[in-house]
């Protein structure tokens, strides 16, 4: 599935899996550094084990991972995993532990067009009237 997430660059659309998935969470944590990512420190996160996307990984382990990962993010209320407001987030169709298809990122129509919201759109026509 394609998904639209949070980049160095603004946003980016991505076909994503969970290996991806966290991969991109881990260069979000450490501001898009590769060598931040390898030389992590922060070896009591959930996520640590996987923020290479290489090696032999248990996918169960992975999907539990991800799933820890958005409790730790919700302040351990289980009942806000659900109510996430963060689609940018790479993890955010794994959350639950399936594939939430309802946040993917619409088809593109045309070639450069990157499917705007309307807030990008009132955006953009704001600055067209400046």
């Amino acid at each position: 599935m394609k998904y639209r997430i949070q980049s160095k660059d603004g946003h980016k659309i991505v076909d994503l899996n969970r290996r991806k998935a966290i991969r991109e969470r881990c260069l979000n944590c450490s501001a898009w550094v590769n060598k931040e990512v390898a030389n992590c420190s922060f070896q009591y996160c959930v996520l640590y084990p996987f923020r290479s996307g290489q090696g032999k990984q248990i996918p169960k382990d992975r999907n539990s991972a991800i799933k820890k990962y958005c409790l730790w993010c919700m302040n351990d209320q289980r009942s806000e995993i659900k109510k996430c407001t963060c689609p940018d987030c790479p993890l955010f169709p794994y959350r639950n532990g399936g594939i939430d298809r309802s946040q993917n990122t619409p088809v593109l129509s045309k070639k450069g067009d990157i499917g705007l919201n309307f807030e990008d759109k009132t955006k953009t026509q704001y600055q067209s009237m400046a």
